[in-house]
Protein backbone atom coordinates (compact mmCIF):
# COMPACT_ATOMS: atom_id res chain seq x y z
CA UNK A 1 0.00 0.00 0.00
CA UNK A 2 1.49 3.14 -1.28
CA UNK A 3 1.85 5.90 1.40
CA UNK A 4 -0.53 8.63 1.56
CA UNK A 5 1.56 12.32 1.92
CA UNK A 6 0.81 14.14 4.37
CA UNK A 7 0.50 17.76 5.19
CA UNK A 8 3.29 18.87 7.38
CA UNK A 9 2.18 19.91 9.59
CA UNK A 10 5.87 19.34 11.21
CA UNK A 11 7.13 22.42 9.41
CA UNK A 12 4.96 25.31 11.68
CA UNK A 13 7.09 26.05 14.59
CA UNK A 14 6.49 28.54 17.45
CA UNK A 15 8.90 31.94 17.14
CA UNK A 16 10.45 32.01 19.60
CA UNK A 17 10.72 35.01 22.07
CA UNK A 18 13.18 36.19 20.28
CA UNK A 19 11.02 36.28 17.14
CA UNK A 20 9.55 39.14 19.27
CA UNK A 21 12.83 40.82 19.41
CA UNK A 22 14.23 40.71 15.80
CA UNK A 23 10.50 40.47 13.57
CA UNK A 24 11.79 36.81 12.20
CA UNK A 25 12.89 33.36 13.31
CA UNK A 26 15.48 31.09 11.54
CA UNK A 27 14.03 27.66 11.10
CA UNK A 28 15.12 24.85 13.74
CA UNK A 29 17.21 22.02 12.14
CA UNK A 30 15.53 18.97 12.69
CA UNK A 31 16.85 15.83 12.03
CA UNK A 32 15.48 13.32 9.18
CA UNK A 33 15.04 10.63 11.62
CA UNK A 34 12.46 12.67 13.71
CA UNK A 35 9.97 12.42 10.51
CA UNK A 36 10.47 9.14 8.92
CA UNK A 37 11.23 8.60 5.11
CA UNK A 38 7.55 6.48 4.04
CA UNK A 39 9.48 5.27 0.74
CA UNK A 40 11.17 8.98 0.19
CA UNK A 41 14.69 9.31 -1.35
CA UNK A 42 16.90 8.74 1.32
CA UNK A 43 19.46 11.65 2.47
CA UNK A 44 21.98 9.93 2.03
CA UNK A 45 21.24 9.80 -2.13
CA UNK A 46 21.10 13.02 -4.58
CA UNK A 47 17.46 13.23 -5.92
CA UNK A 48 17.76 12.96 -9.72
CA UNK A 49 16.23 15.43 -11.69
CA UNK A 50 15.98 16.60 -15.31
CA UNK A 51 14.52 20.13 -16.37
CA UNK A 52 11.73 20.73 -19.05
CA UNK A 53 12.43 24.06 -20.52
CA UNK A 54 15.31 25.89 -20.29
CA UNK A 55 14.77 29.06 -21.66
CA UNK A 56 15.42 32.12 -19.48
CA UNK A 57 14.12 31.38 -16.25
CA UNK A 58 14.52 27.68 -16.91
CA UNK A 59 18.15 28.61 -17.20
CA UNK A 60 18.95 30.52 -14.17
CA UNK A 61 16.93 27.37 -12.03
CA UNK A 62 18.95 25.00 -13.93
CA UNK A 63 22.16 26.38 -12.37
CA UNK A 64 20.37 26.49 -8.90
CA UNK A 65 19.80 23.28 -8.93
CA UNK A 66 23.31 21.92 -10.48
CA UNK A 67 24.65 23.88 -7.48
CA UNK A 68 22.49 22.10 -4.74
CA UNK A 69 24.04 19.15 -3.68
CA UNK A 70 20.79 17.75 -3.00
CA UNK A 71 20.07 17.29 -6.61
CA UNK A 72 21.88 15.65 -9.26
CA UNK A 73 20.73 17.14 -12.88
CA UNK A 74 20.86 14.27 -15.60
CA UNK A 75 19.18 15.47 -18.79
CA UNK A 76 17.55 18.44 -20.13
CA UNK A 77 14.75 19.53 -22.43
CA UNK A 78 13.35 21.88 -24.73
CA UNK A 79 11.73 22.42 -28.24
CA UNK A 80 13.93 25.08 -29.20
CA UNK A 81 18.25 23.13 -29.46
CA UNK A 82 19.80 26.22 -29.26
CA UNK A 83 18.16 26.33 -25.80
CA UNK A 84 18.92 22.62 -24.91
CA UNK A 85 22.64 23.09 -26.06
CA UNK A 86 23.46 25.74 -23.84
CA UNK A 87 21.91 23.88 -21.41
CA UNK A 88 23.71 20.60 -21.31
CA UNK A 89 26.68 22.41 -21.96
CA UNK A 90 26.62 24.32 -18.68
CA UNK A 91 25.24 21.14 -16.89
CA UNK A 92 28.56 19.28 -18.30
CA UNK A 93 31.00 22.71 -17.17
CA UNK A 94 29.23 22.13 -13.84
CA UNK A 95 29.67 18.77 -13.07
CA UNK A 96 33.21 18.74 -15.14
CA UNK A 97 31.76 15.34 -17.27
CA UNK A 98 29.89 14.30 -20.29
CA UNK A 99 26.76 12.98 -19.10
CA UNK A 100 23.86 15.16 -19.65
CA UNK A 101 21.28 13.85 -22.26
CA UNK A 102 18.75 16.61 -24.01
CA UNK A 103 16.02 14.80 -24.66
CA UNK A 104 13.82 16.84 -27.46
CA UNK A 105 10.18 16.14 -26.03
CA UNK A 106 8.88 16.00 -22.56
CA UNK A 107 7.21 12.73 -22.93
CA UNK A 108 10.56 11.21 -23.48
CA UNK A 109 11.45 12.51 -19.73
CA UNK A 110 8.58 11.43 -17.86
CA UNK A 111 9.27 7.65 -19.43
CA UNK A 112 12.18 7.27 -17.70
CA UNK A 113 12.42 5.53 -14.92
CA UNK A 114 16.33 6.91 -13.70
CA UNK A 115 14.67 10.23 -12.25
CA UNK A 116 13.01 11.30 -8.85
CA UNK A 117 12.07 14.64 -10.66
CA UNK A 118 11.27 16.96 -13.20
CA UNK A 119 11.43 21.03 -13.35
CA UNK A 120 8.74 22.48 -15.29
CA UNK A 121 10.03 25.95 -16.55
CA UNK A 122 8.48 26.12 -19.54
CA UNK A 123 6.24 29.22 -20.53
CA UNK A 124 3.33 28.96 -18.55
CA UNK A 125 0.34 27.73 -20.99
CA UNK A 126 2.46 24.48 -20.57
CA UNK A 127 2.74 23.97 -16.93
CA UNK A 128 -0.10 22.03 -16.25
CA UNK A 129 -0.37 19.57 -19.30
CA UNK A 130 3.41 18.00 -18.13
CA UNK A 131 2.78 18.91 -14.71
CA UNK A 132 -0.04 16.45 -14.50
CA UNK A 133 1.57 13.87 -17.19
CA UNK A 134 4.86 14.18 -14.62
CA UNK A 135 2.17 13.24 -11.38
CA UNK A 136 0.79 10.37 -13.23
CA UNK A 137 4.30 8.79 -14.75
CA UNK A 138 5.17 9.08 -10.50
CA UNK A 139 7.73 11.99 -11.06
CA UNK A 140 7.59 14.92 -7.80
CA UNK A 141 7.75 18.29 -9.97
CA UNK A 142 9.03 21.87 -9.38
CA UNK A 143 7.14 23.62 -11.33
CA UNK A 144 8.08 27.84 -12.18
CA UNK A 145 5.28 30.33 -11.10
CA UNK A 146 2.45 31.32 -12.03
CA UNK A 147 1.34 27.94 -11.69
CA UNK A 148 -1.50 27.50 -13.69
CA UNK A 149 -3.09 29.33 -16.57
CA UNK A 150 -7.00 29.48 -15.89
CA UNK A 151 -8.89 28.76 -13.34
CA UNK A 152 -10.39 25.05 -14.59
CA UNK A 153 -6.49 24.40 -14.89
CA UNK A 154 -5.99 25.31 -11.18
CA UNK A 155 -8.03 22.10 -9.68
CA UNK A 156 -6.61 19.81 -12.50
CA UNK A 157 -3.14 20.47 -11.08
CA UNK A 158 -4.10 20.44 -7.31
CA UNK A 159 -6.16 17.32 -8.53
CA UNK A 160 -3.38 15.35 -9.91
CA UNK A 161 -0.98 15.94 -7.66
CA UNK A 162 -3.18 14.57 -4.78
CA UNK A 163 -4.52 11.51 -7.28
CA UNK A 164 -0.94 10.63 -7.96
CA UNK A 165 0.33 10.66 -4.47
CA UNK A 166 3.36 13.48 -5.40
CA UNK A 167 5.53 16.02 -4.13
CA UNK A 168 4.60 19.41 -5.96
CA UNK A 169 5.66 22.89 -5.16
CA UNK A 170 5.14 26.18 -7.48
CA UNK A 171 7.99 28.38 -7.81
CA UNK A 172 7.62 31.29 -6.15
CA UNK A 173 10.51 31.87 -3.82
CA UNK A 174 10.19 35.53 -2.61
CA UNK A 175 6.77 34.50 -0.79
CA UNK A 176 9.01 33.22 1.86
CA UNK A 177 11.97 34.05 1.40
CA UNK A 178 11.24 38.29 0.36
CA UNK A 179 7.77 38.82 2.36
CA UNK A 180 7.90 35.68 4.85
CA UNK A 181 9.48 38.24 7.38
CA UNK A 182 5.94 40.19 7.65
CA UNK A 183 4.15 36.82 8.89
CA UNK A 184 4.51 36.85 12.75
CA UNK A 185 4.16 40.97 12.42
CA UNK A 186 0.98 41.12 11.33
CA UNK A 187 -0.47 37.62 12.85
CA UNK A 188 0.53 39.07 16.02
CA UNK A 189 -2.15 41.99 15.81
CA UNK A 190 0.67 44.67 15.20
CA UNK A 191 -1.64 46.42 13.48
CA UNK A 192 -4.83 45.12 14.18
CA UNK A 193 -7.20 43.43 12.06
CA UNK A 194 -5.85 44.13 8.63
CA UNK A 195 -9.14 44.82 6.08
CA UNK A 196 -7.17 46.11 2.93
CA UNK A 197 -4.12 45.09 1.37
CA UNK A 198 -2.68 47.19 -1.68
CA UNK A 199 -0.77 45.40 -4.16
CA UNK A 200 2.18 47.00 -6.71
CA UNK A 201 2.72 44.29 -9.61
CA UNK A 202 2.39 44.99 -13.49
CA UNK A 203 -0.64 45.24 -15.58
CA UNK A 204 -2.84 42.47 -16.69
CA UNK A 205 -2.27 41.02 -20.32
CA UNK A 206 -3.13 41.60 -23.60
CA UNK A 207 -3.80 39.80 -27.03
CA UNK A 208 -0.27 39.25 -29.06
CA UNK A 209 -0.90 40.50 -32.68
CA UNK A 210 3.12 40.60 -34.49
CA UNK A 211 3.82 40.06 -38.17
CA UNK A 212 5.64 36.86 -39.24
CA UNK A 213 9.20 35.58 -39.14
CA UNK A 214 10.92 32.97 -40.07
CA UNK A 215 11.22 30.22 -37.83
CA UNK A 216 14.75 29.67 -36.70
CA UNK A 217 16.26 26.29 -37.24
CA UNK A 218 16.23 23.74 -34.35
CA UNK A 219 12.94 25.50 -33.26
CA UNK A 220 9.48 23.27 -32.84
CA UNK A 221 7.33 26.04 -33.30
CA UNK A 222 4.22 23.50 -33.57
CA UNK A 223 5.31 22.28 -29.80
CA UNK A 224 6.14 26.01 -28.42
CA UNK A 225 2.23 27.33 -29.01
CA UNK A 226 1.10 23.66 -27.68
CA UNK A 227 -2.72 24.16 -26.58
CA UNK A 228 -2.29 28.11 -27.66
CA UNK A 229 -3.96 29.34 -30.84
CA UNK A 230 -1.92 28.89 -33.91
CA UNK A 231 -0.03 31.84 -35.01
CA UNK A 232 2.99 33.00 -36.74
CA UNK A 233 6.53 32.64 -35.53
CA UNK A 234 8.02 36.37 -33.96
CA UNK A 235 10.92 35.95 -31.98
CA UNK A 236 9.15 38.66 -29.21
CA UNK A 237 6.00 36.26 -29.09
CA UNK A 238 7.95 33.71 -27.51
CA UNK A 239 10.70 35.54 -25.82
CA UNK A 240 11.16 34.80 -22.42
CA UNK A 241 12.59 38.29 -21.28
CA UNK A 242 11.84 39.75 -18.25
CA UNK A 243 10.53 43.24 -19.72
CA UNK A 244 8.63 41.65 -22.53
CA UNK A 245 7.98 38.26 -24.50
CA UNK A 246 5.28 35.88 -24.23
CA UNK A 247 4.78 36.98 -20.46
CA UNK A 248 2.98 39.77 -21.88
CA UNK A 249 -0.11 38.37 -24.03
CA UNK A 250 -3.28 36.10 -22.82
CA UNK A 251 -2.32 33.67 -25.06
CA UNK A 252 0.43 32.34 -23.03
CA UNK A 253 -0.08 33.70 -19.77
CA UNK A 254 -1.50 36.12 -17.71
CA UNK A 255 0.33 39.48 -18.12
CA UNK A 256 2.89 40.65 -15.52
CA UNK A 257 0.13 41.17 -13.50
CA UNK A 258 0.63 37.52 -12.80
CA UNK A 259 4.28 37.17 -13.18
CA UNK A 260 4.71 38.94 -10.12
CA UNK A 261 1.45 38.77 -8.87
CA UNK A 262 3.03 34.79 -7.96
CA UNK A 263 5.04 36.84 -5.94
CA UNK A 264 3.24 39.61 -3.94
CA UNK A 265 0.13 38.18 -4.14
CA UNK A 266 0.87 34.81 -2.99
CA UNK A 267 2.80 36.66 -0.34
CA UNK A 268 0.95 38.65 0.97
CA UNK A 269 -1.99 35.98 1.48
CA UNK A 270 0.76 34.07 3.26
CA UNK A 271 1.79 37.06 5.33
CA UNK A 272 -2.04 37.20 6.43
CA UNK A 273 -2.73 33.30 6.35
CA UNK A 274 -5.32 33.54 4.20
CA UNK A 275 -3.03 31.67 1.21
CA UNK A 276 -5.58 28.85 1.29
CA UNK A 277 -8.79 30.85 0.40
CA UNK A 278 -10.08 32.33 -2.48
CA UNK A 279 -11.73 35.30 -3.56
CA UNK A 280 -15.65 35.43 -3.56
CA UNK A 281 -15.68 38.76 -5.77
CA UNK A 282 -14.10 41.27 -8.03
CA UNK A 283 -14.70 44.83 -8.09
CA UNK A 284 -13.49 47.15 -10.99
CA UNK A 285 -11.66 50.17 -10.47
CA UNK A 286 -14.16 52.86 -9.59
CA UNK A 287 -16.42 50.47 -7.50
CA UNK A 288 -17.72 52.46 -4.49
CA UNK A 289 -15.10 54.53 -5.38
CA UNK A 290 -11.71 52.63 -5.05
CA UNK A 291 -8.76 53.63 -7.10
CA UNK A 292 -7.79 50.46 -8.08
CA UNK A 293 -9.28 46.97 -9.37
CA UNK A 294 -9.55 44.10 -6.31
CA UNK A 295 -10.85 41.24 -5.06
CA UNK A 296 -12.72 40.38 -1.37
CA UNK A 297 -11.88 37.12 0.15
CA UNK A 298 -14.71 35.23 2.38
CA UNK A 299 -13.32 37.34 5.43
CA UNK A 300 -13.66 40.45 4.01
CA UNK A 301 -9.83 41.01 2.95
CA UNK A 302 -9.99 43.31 -0.03
CA UNK A 303 -6.75 42.97 -1.92
CA UNK A 304 -6.07 45.92 -4.49
CA UNK A 305 -3.87 45.92 -7.47
CA UNK A 306 -2.19 49.22 -7.25
CA UNK A 307 0.35 49.67 -9.47
CA UNK A 308 1.78 52.93 -7.47
CA UNK A 309 2.35 50.59 -4.35
CA UNK A 310 5.12 48.09 -3.18
CA UNK A 311 2.93 46.28 -0.27
CA UNK A 312 1.10 48.12 2.13
CA UNK A 313 -1.15 46.27 4.79
CA UNK A 314 -4.09 48.25 6.60
CA UNK A 315 -5.58 47.66 9.46
CA UNK A 316 -7.56 48.90 12.55
CA UNK A 317 -4.73 50.29 14.12
CA UNK A 318 -2.40 51.44 11.79
CA UNK A 319 -0.31 50.38 8.27
CA UNK A 320 2.79 48.36 7.41
CA UNK A 321 4.39 49.31 4.56
CA UNK A 322 7.15 46.37 3.11
CA UNK A 323 10.50 47.41 3.39
CA UNK A 324 9.95 50.59 5.37
CA UNK A 325 7.86 49.96 8.27
CA UNK A 326 9.83 48.71 11.76
CA UNK A 327 7.62 47.40 14.15
CA UNK A 328 7.71 44.18 15.82
CA UNK A 329 5.03 41.23 16.71
CA UNK A 330 3.60 41.31 19.88
CA UNK A 331 3.73 38.08 20.70
CA UNK A 332 4.92 34.82 19.59
CA UNK A 333 2.65 33.30 16.63
CA UNK A 334 2.62 30.01 14.47
CA UNK A 335 3.22 30.05 11.08
CA UNK A 336 3.72 27.84 8.40
CA UNK A 337 7.78 27.65 7.54
CA UNK A 338 10.31 25.97 4.86
CA UNK A 339 10.11 22.23 6.15
CA UNK A 340 13.68 20.54 7.78
CA UNK A 341 15.25 23.60 8.44
CA UNK A 342 15.10 24.52 5.23
CA UNK A 343 16.12 28.13 3.88
CA UNK A 344 15.49 27.70 0.27
CA UNK A 345 12.82 26.82 -1.71
CA UNK A 346 14.84 23.97 -3.20
CA UNK A 347 16.03 22.75 0.16
CA UNK A 348 12.33 22.42 1.34
CA UNK A 349 11.36 20.97 -2.01
CA UNK A 350 14.35 18.27 -1.38
CA UNK A 351 13.26 17.53 2.20
CA UNK A 352 9.60 17.02 0.91
CA UNK A 353 10.41 14.56 -1.49
CA UNK A 354 12.72 13.02 1.02
CA UNK A 355 10.08 12.67 3.73
CA UNK A 356 6.74 12.60 1.93
CA UNK A 357 5.03 15.62 3.39
CA UNK A 358 3.51 18.83 1.15
CA UNK A 359 6.18 21.41 0.37
CA UNK A 360 5.61 25.40 1.57
CA UNK A 361 4.43 25.98 -1.79
CA UNK A 362 2.33 22.70 -2.63
CA UNK A 363 0.22 23.06 -5.21
CA UNK A 364 -2.73 23.77 -3.73
CA UNK A 365 -1.05 27.11 -2.35
CA UNK A 366 0.15 27.92 -5.75
CA UNK A 367 -3.00 27.21 -7.07
CA UNK A 368 -4.68 30.06 -4.93
CA UNK A 369 -2.50 32.34 -5.85
CA UNK A 370 -2.55 32.33 -9.28
CA UNK A 371 -6.72 31.90 -9.30
CA UNK A 372 -6.49 35.53 -7.88
CA UNK A 373 -4.51 36.62 -10.46
CA UNK A 374 -6.41 35.21 -12.79
CA UNK A 375 -10.04 36.60 -11.42
CA UNK A 376 -7.92 40.18 -11.73
CA UNK A 377 -7.15 39.26 -14.97
CA UNK A 378 -11.04 38.23 -16.09
CA UNK A 379 -12.06 41.52 -14.09
CA UNK A 380 -10.16 43.58 -16.27
CA UNK A 381 -11.84 42.16 -19.48
CA UNK A 382 -15.26 42.32 -18.15
CA UNK A 383 -14.56 45.79 -16.19
CA UNK A 384 -17.70 45.09 -13.90
CA UNK A 385 -18.38 43.62 -9.82
CA UNK A 386 -18.20 39.78 -10.59
CA UNK A 387 -19.07 37.09 -7.86
CA UNK A 388 -16.86 34.03 -8.01
CA UNK A 389 -17.88 30.79 -6.14
CA UNK A 390 -14.85 29.01 -5.75
CA UNK A 391 -16.30 25.63 -4.74
CA UNK A 392 -18.26 25.80 -7.80
CA UNK A 393 -15.33 27.38 -9.85
CA UNK A 394 -18.61 29.22 -10.86
CA UNK A 395 -19.59 33.42 -11.73
CA UNK A 396 -22.83 33.71 -10.52
CA UNK A 397 -24.68 34.96 -13.39
CA UNK A 398 -22.13 36.23 -15.90
CA UNK A 399 -21.99 34.01 -18.72
CA UNK A 400 -19.35 36.21 -20.51
CA UNK A 401 -17.08 35.75 -17.51
CA UNK A 402 -17.41 32.17 -16.90
CA UNK A 403 -16.57 31.70 -20.46
CA UNK A 404 -12.91 32.62 -19.63
CA UNK A 405 -12.47 30.30 -16.79
CA UNK A 406 -10.94 27.41 -19.21
CA UNK A 407 -9.88 27.83 -22.59
CA UNK A 408 -10.08 26.39 -25.85
CA UNK A 409 -7.04 23.58 -26.17
CA UNK A 410 -5.52 23.30 -29.56
CA UNK A 411 -4.93 19.84 -30.40
CA UNK A 412 -3.22 17.54 -29.87
CA UNK A 413 -1.58 19.42 -27.02
CA UNK A 414 -5.22 19.62 -24.64
CA UNK A 415 -4.60 18.69 -21.01
CA UNK A 416 -5.13 15.26 -19.93
CA UNK A 417 -9.20 15.11 -17.89
CA UNK A 418 -8.15 14.38 -14.60
CA UNK A 419 -11.47 14.29 -13.14
CA UNK A 420 -12.39 11.23 -15.50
Amino acid sequence: MKKIIKENRLNRRHFLKTAALTGFSVPVLLSGKIFGFNGGVSPSNKIVMMSIGVGNRGNELLGGFCHNSNFQMIGVCDCYQRHADRAQERVHQFYQNQDCVIVPKYEEVLQREDIDAVVVATPDHWHTKIAIEACRSGKDVYCEKPLTLTLAEGRQIVAAARKYNRVCTGGSQRVMEDYGYMAPIIQSGAIGEVKEVFVGVGNPPKHCYLPEQPIPEGMDWDRWLGQAPYAPYNSERCSGSYGGGWRNYTEYGNGFLADWGAHKFGGSMYVLGIDLMEPVAVLPKGYEGANYLSVVFPNGVRLYHAPDHDITFVGSEGEYRHGQSTLKPLKAVDVRLYSGGAGCIADDFAFCVRNRVRPFQDFEYAAKTAAVCQLMAIGYKVNRALQWNAEKSEFLGDEEAQRMVSRPQRSPYTIPDIFS
